[in-house]
């Protein structure tokens, strides 16, 4: 459930988190496609971090989830 994400997660995981958001945030993409700047920074993500690029996207959905519930007071930092 989407809602729970952040309730259910423990401290490492959500380090995990921040830290693949805050590359994602520095990675290079394309500036004039939206869905191929998405594509490529999530694929910078996988090949820093050592993960797949499903693991990447998962990592950065799951922290963008996050900031959402905390911004709707559904769950803490």
């Amino acid at each position: 459930m989407p809602e729970l994400r952040g309730i259910q997660a423990t401290e490492d995981v959500k380090a995990e988190w921040e830290k693949a958001y805050s590359l994602y945030l520095q990675a290079p993409g394309d500036r004039y496609d939206k869905k191929n700047d998405r594509t490529e920074r999530i694929g910078y993500v996988a090949t820093a971090l050592q993960l797949t690029r499903k693991q990447a996207k998962r990592r950065i959905r799951n922290f963008e989830a996050w900031q959402r519930n905390i911004k709707k007071g559904l769950v803490t930092a």
